[in-house]
């Protein structure tokens, strides 16, 4: 039986005057008609919060070119040395060119016109799309379908506006699969070389365009086995290598990055498909990772969003190819149109296929794989060609073939089967495009019958909706519409604020959340695990709003779709944070005064000052610093480690809270042990403020301090700028207040042993051990007052030497010089072993065997300044050494400081006198040039 041809079925079509138009000429006035739309609602789409960091990469590549190849560090601006520099610009570029060509300087045109570029770029992969399918159907009901179903797809389409990194590589798929098809019907050399020129475009926008390659290689190979001699296996081969090299060097090209090096395409490919982006995805009511996707994350977000005629047909579509390919595998292996065929259906299944082996970077839906809809598209032309054509059936429309024959009229059935198809499809159509007209301008959260849309908020509980702030557009312009005369400090992103006009940007103010009037806020915040890179972080999530997650403010408006909301605004509730603030008062002492009272409070460290104003938003130097040192360095992150300490450096202005001349901001701790924390503020390159805060030695220190204070300590044994106190083998220093400064300079701490031989070998030529010691890293500091016990060796000390260091005069800011031999001395002599003074004068004089004292009471500090003479006339004048017999005494003057010690206002001085026989002492201070303070002289009993 003959198949009924279109004619014979439908026998006016004959006389329509649409058959005498081209296809390609009835594709383009229907994508005419796109484009009139998409002019009409361009400005209906907000803007994406990566949209303008995707314009400084353009930016920073033409910068990079226009120079001539400058050095990494200048290319973008400083992007160039950051991850961006994988990103390819074959779309970028153009966009920027026509910026420039147009000669655009406002925000808003600019956005406009790469709104509406990218749009017409999505209808011309549509118009390639329908084709394509014209060229391997011959029909133009198919083609025209193919085409539509590409252009009304919901999510696509909005991002068809928007998206300038998605869309494009969808786009250049589809076109490089028409010029794939086309190389393979030509079989010429120019034909494949364009189609390289297709496939190296496509890697530029994304990696996975690389995946075109091996495959479209393997659809040639067969040609060799097929080859009828040397002649034709040549042109094989030559036109498969023009191909590859016309796509590497496509490629390498347009990406300036690769131009230094070609092989940092390999560090691309890395690097984008394990993207360092962090961020939970929430699908099916579960959060994920974008590390730790479920197997069935992308074909998941697949199904529910995808128009489901085109998920039935394409269904269909590979069906119809997998069994063609099983039940005739050496006809597909030699029909190329059967191979082209595989070809879409390998790439849907190798690119999921991969980021499901490769645990890929996955985030945002599955906006990265919107390249999988270009070759679903032509699967679903398959499936519609394959119930409406029975030569493409096989064996079950052979069944069809005989049923046909026993109805009265041959082709009735047939043509009630394709006027069924194509009225399916019709209505599968006219209904998407109807969900699309309810959804606008937000069908970028479009979903199939696949879920749950009537249930209010369902959808928002169990799947990310408008993950890229698109629809806080409308959240600005409902603010802008209520309060006319009113300029709102609102606290969001600054993309959206971009499409404004400029008179309703000037009334924008994108503020720090403490001092915003509204918070345009999303339904599930999408970046907590932001924080393990802090200094971006604060970008996305704000540290004392976040624990409260907006319950304490009032909602005023919310943007919706399918009854769930996708934007919210909130009102200030200062409430909240006054409460916070007197809460964190309360919670004892703080661990810090400075310009801020730092306390810790239910696991996160709080910053306070009573009296605090706004930084203006403009001063980005306003930092504050905040380092971790763990008490295991195994706990920091690996890229920590070689400084020793996690940084969480903030800036004040946009993280914290200022309310009714307060200020408060919060910070959270981290979940290991900490042994300090250092913070402070850095402006213009200088500490403004820093403190330092010793947590592993704080209760140890606590309990210090109140024995000080309680007396069990007793007196200082030497005053200074520090106090210091000598107890259980440690030396404490101790300073209250503690004003700023006093801990900066470094501390120097000698250790004179009684016995040098006590000392290291390598110390012993100078006589004592220098255990300085820098207080900023091991004080503690206690509402107000610093201190630090300093453990002294275990072997017998005859004296000390400390104070801190002057680094600009290269000096001392002060010093103390104990002798503990000395003040060890005192404490026998107080308990009366030493009986009564041996001579009285400014200080009272006590001799025991060898050792001489010097003792005062009510010492003042310029007591001990002058040199103090000793003049010891041996009993017997050979005693003394050759040089001094003429003299006929011993001088042994010294100073105070190396050889006295204090015990509160008492001072004490010792000697250790010779071992030979004296007959007299004379002994007392002097001021050379001036003469004697005072002076004694007695005998020493035989």
């Amino acid at each position: 039986m003959t198949t009924p041809t279109l004619s014979r079925l439908f026998p006016l079509s004959r006389l329509s005057p649409l058959r005498r138009i081209p296809f390609w000429a009835q594709a383009l006035a229907v994508c005419a008609l796109f484009a009139i739309a998409g002019v009409a609602v361009v400005d209906d789409y907000g803007v994406t919060v990566d949209e303008s960091t995707q314009r400084r990469i353009a930016i920073a590549n033409a910068n990079y070119i226009a120079t001539g190849g400058a050095a990494d560090t200048d290319y973008a601006h400083g992007l160039y040395h950051r991850d961006y520099r994988y990103y390819g610009v074959a779309f970028e570029m153009p966009l920027l060119l026509a910026e420039r060509a147009l000669r655009l300087r406002d925000a808003r045109p600019i956005y406009l016109t790469r709104h509406l570029l990218t749009h017409l770029l999505f209808i011309a992969g549509g118009f390639a799309c329908g084709m394509l399918a014209y060229r391997m159907f011959g029909s133009r009901w198919i083609a025209m379908f193919a085409m539509l179903i590409f252009l009304l797809h919901p999510r696509l389409y909005a991002h068809s506006f928007f998206n300038t990194k998605d869309i494009p590589f969808a786009v250049m798929v589809v076109i490089a699969l028409y010029l794939t098809h086309r190389a393979f019907r030509k079989d010429t050399i120019g034909a494949f070389l364009l189609c390289g020129v297709g496939v190296g475009l496509a890697i530029n926008l994304r990696p996975f365009g690389l995946m075109l390659l091996p495959m479209i290689l393997a659809m040639r190979a067969p040609d060799l086995w097929q080859a009828s001699g040397w002649p034709d296996r040549k042109r094989v081969l030559t036109t498969g290598g023009i191909f590859v090299a016309a796509a590497l060097a496509t490629l390498y090209i347009t990406h300036p990055h690769y131009w230094g090096n070609p092989l940092r395409l390999i560090e691309g490919v890395r690097f984008l498909s394990q993207h360092p982006t962090l961020a939970e995805n929430l699908f099916m009511g579960e959060v994920y990772s974008s590390y730790d996707v479920p197997w069935n994350y992308i074909p998941g977000w697949f199904a529910i969003t995808a128009p489901p005629i085109t998920l039935l047909l394409g269904a269909l579509g590979a069906a119809a190819v997998c069994w063609q390919a099983i039940t005739r595998p050496l006809a597909a292996l030699r029909d190329r149109e059967t191979r082209f065929r595989a070809l879409l259906l390998g790439c849907i299944v190798l690119p999921v296929a991969v980021v499901i082996a490769l645990q890929a970077n996955i985030y945002d839906g599955w906006r990265q794989m919107y390249f999988l809809w270009t070759p679903f598209c032509l699967l679903a032309a398959i499936g519609l060609h394959t119930i409406t054509n029975i030569s493409m059936g096989g064996g079950i429309w052979k069944i069809g073939a005989r049923l046909q024959g026993w109805v009265r009229g041959g082709g009735r059935l047939y043509m009630a089967q394709r006027t069924l198809a194509y009225g399916v499809a019709g209505v599968g159509l006219i209904t998407t495009l109807t969900a699309m007209v309810a959804l606008h301008p937000h069908q970028q959260v479009y979903f199939n019958p696949l879920v749950d849309t009537k249930t209010p908020g369902a959808l928002a509980e169990r799947y990310d909706m408008d993950y890229w702030q698109v629809a806080q557009r409308q959240s600005l312009e409902y603010l802008l519409v209520r309060y006319p005369d009113a300029y709102p400090r609102v606290w969001m992103l600054n993309s959206n604020r971009l499409i404004l006009s400029q008179n309703d940007r000037e009334r924008i103010s994108i503020m720090s959340p403490p001092v915003a009037d509204f918070y345009l806020w999303l339904p599930r915040w999408r970046y907590p695990l932001l924080p393990a890179n802090p200094q971006e972080a604060g970008a996305y999530l704000h540290p004392l709003i976040e624990p409260w997650n907006m319950r304490d403010k009032p909602l005023i408006h919310s943007v919706r779709a399918y009854d769930n909301p996708i934007a919210l605004i909130y009102g200030k509730n200062t409430a909240a944070y006054l409460v916070a603030y007197e809460d964190v008062a309360a919670n004892g002492d703080p661990l810090a005064r400075s310009d801020f009272d730092i306390y810790a409070y239910d696991g996160a460290l709080y910053y306070l000052n009573a009296d605090c104003q706004p930084p203006a938003p403009s001063r980005a130097d306003f930092r504050i610093f905040l380092h971790f040192f763990p008490a295991d360095l195994a706990d920091l992150p690996a890229a920590s480690r070689e400084h020793g300490f996690e940084n969480r450096d903030f800036w004040l202005g946009r993280h914290a809270a200022f309310f009714d001349g307060k200020c408060i901001n919060r910070q959270p701790l981290p979940d290991y042990p900490i042994e300090r924390i250092a913070t402070g503020v850095y402006m213009e390159g200088k500490a403004i403020w820093r403190a330092n805060i010793n947590l592993a030695a704080r209760a140890a220190t606590q309990a210090i301090y109140e024995s000080i204070a309680a007396g069990d300590y007793g007196a200082p044994i030497a005053k200074s700028r520090f106090d210091l106190y000598l107890r259980d083998n440690a030396l404490t220093y101790l300073k209250a207040p503690c004003a700023e400064g006093d801990a900066d300079a470094r501390f120097f701490l000698h250790i004179f042993p009684a016995d040098s031989a006590d000392l290291p070998i390598d110390r012993r030529e100078f006589g004592f051990v220098n255990s300085g010691f820098s207080l900023e890293k091991s004080a503690v500091f206690l509402d107000g007052k610093c201190i630090h016990t300093q453990p002294l060796p275990d072997y017998p000390i005859a004296r000390v030497r400390t104070g801190q260091l002057a680094a600009a005069s290269g000096g001392d800011m002060w010093r103390a010089d104990i002798n503990l031999a000395a003040r060890a001395l005192y404490e026998s002599i107080a308990a009366g072993d030493y009986g009564k003074p041996v001579a009285e004068s400014r200080f009272d004089l006590y001799l025991s065997g060898n050792r001489l004292a010097y003792i005062k009471e009510s010492c003042e500090t310029g007591d001990t300044a002058a040199r103090f003479f000793l003049h010891i006339t041996p009993a017997d004048p050979v005693d003394l050494p050759p040089d001094r017999r003429e003299r006929g005494f011993a001088n042994l003057d010294f100073h105070f400081a190396d050889h006295g010690a204090y015990a509160g206002d008492i001072c004490v001085a010792s000697l250790d006198l010779p071992d030979y026989p004296l007959d007299r002492i004379r002994t007392g201070q002097f001021v050379s040039g001036e003469g004697r303070l005072w002076g004694v002289e007695f005998p020493v009993a035989r």
